[in-house]
Order: structure tokens, then C-alpha cells, then sequence
């Protein structure tokens, strides 16, 4: 038997690979990196405590051993302390990482389970906390991510907010969309302090191409809304006339047919 996320061949925010990298925003030292999403379900009524014992096992054993796997993170509902919606997140450097971890990942398995009696008893209680509903997708990130420092990342041991905006890119065409949107980033996201990290991720497989993700990580949700009060102060200062503002946001989201939001914590004790 084996567990229900060894099983699906494309698993996956976030502190996604700012593990691996410079602390410092250097658009020309990101190398594009490969995210891979899945999104679980737990059966109702799944107790959480028991779910994070079963799931830091694995972890321990499995999943911190899986060097190909440059950042793995799982996140949970912000607002909930059940497993309604579980969101698995590992990053690759290469395509062909994707194709390889799963046989990586069954040699660990057959270590650390020699017995067959014993391997099959494990994956039979991780799995009884799934449905066997799941939806996975894959996106590549950008060079314009705002990093967090490693050492900042080592030494966090309370659960990171996740803002996770969705957005759907119409086929319109404005060609200056992607310059306001790199003017917005340096005037304003870059130098937000209360944002931890920024994660761009653009659609690469999957069931909608026109994804477009953006990932904002903030250390409590008192500091989320800190962060959106300093994102007004700093676009004013980068743009004080108000009609100038309202004709740039105006262009800047013309190519955004709709959006979605989502709020996650991650459980640090299963990160990567």
C-alpha cells in the first residue's frame, strides 16, 4: 500500500524555493524553478493532532530526505483547525526532477518501512485521513520574486500567514501591463516591509492556462493588515496624484479577466 501523495505524480507556496537562494530581490540570479500544487481533502472529522503526528513521521523519513525537492511546504486553512482543504507545495529545478522523485521517494519508503506488514499499516492510517478528492497543477516561477532571507526562514517556528491571489489573464492585449506591473512591484511590494516574501508563479500544466498566481507571506494576520495599509502609503508616495493613480491601476488590472483569494497557514514542523 502506499500513501495517497506518493501516489499522484505531480505533487507540490512556499516558502517555495527561498530556501535555496539569496535573501536579496536579484532578478538576474532567479533561475525559473518548477512548483508543483496539489490541493487534499480530509475526510470530516479528522483529527488534526493525530493527521500532524502520522504526516511528520512521513516527513521525517521520506520527505526531508528527498534533496531534488528544493522546498516543500503544506498549508492549511487559515481561518479552520480542520484539514478541509490541504495544499501540498514542492518546488523542482528541473522538469525531469518531477518525473524522477517518485522512485526516489520509494526507495525512503522501502528503508523506512522494511516490513511489508508494517509499511502497509502506516499508508492505511495516513491515507484515512484523505478523501479521494484531489486536484494537482503545475506552475514555474518568475524572476521578479521577493525572497526571504534563510536565516529569517530557519528560525521561524510559529505558522506563516499565506495570501494567495488566483487571477485569471484575459486575452486582452496591453502591452504595457507587464512594465506597470514591474513598476508596481519595485515602488511598492519590494519595499513593504511587513511582506515577508512574494511569489509570482505563472500557469505551465494544468487545467487553466490563463492562471496567473501571486503569493504573499506575512508573519500574522495583524501584519496582513498592515501590509495593505503600508501598500497604499508607498503607492502614494510613488504616485501622489490621485487621477494619475486611478488611470495607472486602471491599466495595470485591464489584463485581469477575474480573481479569487485565499488565506493558508503553513505547519512549520512539515517544512522544507
Amino acid at each position: 500500500m502506499k500513501s495517497k501523495l506518493s501516489s499522484i505524480i505531480s505533487v507540490i507556496i512556499l516558502f517555495l524555493f527561498s530556501s535555496i537562494m539569496s535573501a536579496q530581490h536579484k532578478k538576474e540570479n532567479l533561475e525559473s524553478m518548477y512548483v508543483t500544487v496539489i490541493t487534499l481533502h480530509g475526510v470530516e472529522g479528522a483529527d488534526y493532532d493525530e493527521w500532524l503526528k502520522v504526516e511528520k513521521e512521513y516527513f521525517d523519513k521520506v520527505t526531508s530526505k528527498i534533496d531534488m525537492m528544493l522546498g516543500h511546504e503544506v498549508l492549511v486553512r487559515y481561518y479552520s483547525n480542520d484539514l478541509s482543504e490541504i495544499k501540498v507545495i514542492n518546488v523542482f529545478k528541473a522538469w525531469s526532477d518531477i518525473e524522477y522523485v517518485n522512485e526516489v521517494r520509494e526507495v525512503l519508503i522501502q528503508k523506512a518501512w522494511p516490513k511489508e506488514a508494517d509499511r502497509n499499516a502506516f499508508f492505511q492510517k495516513q491515507n484515512s485521513f484523505y478523501t479521494n478528492y484531489h486536484s494537482d497543477e503545475i506552475y514555474i516561477t518568475t524572476n521578479l520574486s521577493k525572497l526571504m532571507p534563510e536565516l529569517e526562514k530557519a528560525s521561524l517556528k510559529n505558522p506563516m500567514v499565506y495570501y494567495i491571489d488566483t487571477n485569471i489573464l484575459s486575452d486582452k492585449d496591453n502591452k504595457d501591463a507587464y512594465k506597470l506591473y514591474e513598476e508596481y512591484l519595485n515602488a511598492v511590494v519590494y519595499k513593504n516591509s511587513y511582506i515577508k516574501a512574494y511569489y509570482p508563479l505563472r500557469h505551465y500544466w494544468g487545467a487553466d492556462s490563463r492562471e496567473f498566481l501571486e503569493i504573499y507571506v506575512v508573519n500574522s494576520l495583524s501584519n496582513l493588515e498592515k501590509s495593505l495599509e503600508m501598500d497604499q502609503t508607498l503607492f502614494k508616495l510613488f504616485m501622489p496624484d490621485k487621477a494619475k493613480r486611478e488611470g495607472f491601476l486602471k491599466a495595470y488590472r485591464s489584463t485581469v479577466l477575474a480573481h479569487k483569494d485565499d488565506l493558508y497557514k503553513n505547519v512549520p514542523s512539515l517544512s522544507k
